[in-house]
């Protein structure tokens, strides 16, 4: 069973699709931090439990350059060895690289679910993700249309 941490980002653009169903289809345990659901703002979804990383000064030196969704989820992925981490700011997944962690993005996700039959990547879909302001190349279009 592989843990999967999720940062803010990526609750965000399953909500505004209405569809986050499937993060709880797709992944076994789906982890995020007290901050990440502070960010996010809404009720979290009974499959979503939140952990803390229990290194605090790791997450403290993180946040000298990342914001606090960001720094907790790397400090948490980092001290959950085999885990995965979702996360699709730059400066995060360049961070996140460096520390080994296996890093995917929301894309990603989508991908994943769509190549699972979990999600179809229609044109709805794609229409659903620029209404939410996810904007995705002609090229990027194109992987999520064959991954279905």
């Amino acid at each position: 069973m592989k843990v999967v941490i999720a940062d803010t980002s990526c609750l965000i653009l399953f909500t505004n699709i209405q569809r986050l169903d499937v993060l709880e289809k797709l992944f076994t345990e789906l982890w995020i931090t007290k901050e990440v659901s502070d960010e996010y703002g809404l009720a979290i979804p009974s499959f979503i439990p939140i952990h803390e990383p229990v290194d605090s000064g790791r997450q403290e030196a993180l946040m000298i350059m990342l914001d606090p969704g960001e720094a907790s989820s790397i400090a948490l992925a980092a001290e959950n060895p085999g885990c995965q981490i979702i996360i699709d700011e730059k400066k995060g997944r360049r961070i996140a690289l460096a520390l080994g962690l296996d890093v995917t993005g929301t894309l990603g996700v989508l991908v994943e679910a769509s190549s699972r039959g979990i999600i179809e990547a229609d044109s709805n879909l794609i229409e659903k993700l620029d209404q939410s302001g996810f904007r995705l190349s002609a090229a990027l279009k194109e992987k999520l249309y064959k991954a279905s």
